[in-house]
């Protein structure tokens, strides 16, 4: 072993980061259309897990965002669940995101 020593390439689990102004105009409407349903600010930030976001930023060019209901640490769990209230914040949310996006009054 010390004569050759074993060579280790990890090949899953590599994302590469992705990120989207806050200027974007998809953020504005978003964030817009969350404080119209939530009656709050939404909050932004980076997180730190692998998404397809990467693909549509970093080879599609296209300004994307992350969002979703529920508590992302029950994601991916035996007993993942999203409260019926979250999901229907969420889909109220992005409904009235595409509407705005597009132009609707």
């Amino acid at each position: 072993m010390k004569a050759h020593p074993p060579r280790l390439e990890w090949w899953g689990a590599q994302y590469l980061p992705a990120q989207t102004a806050s200027d974007e105009p998809v953020v504005s409407c978003l964030s817009g259309a969350f404080h119209d349903v939530c009656n709050r600010a939404a909050k932004m930030r980076g997180m730190n897990y692998g998404a397809d976001m990467r693909l549509l930023v970093n080879q599609g060019k296209t300004p994307t965002v992350l969002f979703g209901p529920g508590d992302i640490r029950k994601a991916h769990q035996p007993n993942e669940f999203v409260p019926i209230n979250d999901l229907l914040k969420v889909a109220q949310t992005l409904a009235l995101t595409v509407m705005r996006f597009c132009g609707v009054k």
